[in-house]
């Protein structure tokens, strides 16, 4: 297997990696804060209306895995660029 042949099967097991990692930290986030909405339903401590309750909880729940995942693809794209200009400006 010649050098650049090895190093695109690696660069795709790495961005495979990252995203598995991605999603088992977005499964235990989720997992979590479903156990404590249930915990706070249960207990029925619940002081604002429902309809507004499960609006954050949604917010809580959805915005960080996503922002994360968000974070991941910019910086992503931003060093393939530089790594890109860097191969450009060496030939």
């Amino acid at each position: 297997m010649s050098r650049t042949r090895a190093a695109a099967v690696a660069e795709v097991e790495a961005r495979q990696a990252m995203m598995r990692v991605w999603m088992a930290i977005s499964a235990v986030w989720i997992a979590f804060w479903l156990c404590m909405a249930g915990l706070t339903f249960v207990t029925a401590e619940m002081s604002l209306a429902l309809s507004n309750q499960l609006q954050l909880f949604a917010l809580i729940v959805l915005a960080p895995p996503l922002a994360l995942l968000a974070i991941g693809v910019a910086l992503r794209w931003f060093f393939e660029g530089v790594l890109r200009k860097t191969k450009i400006t060496e030939c």
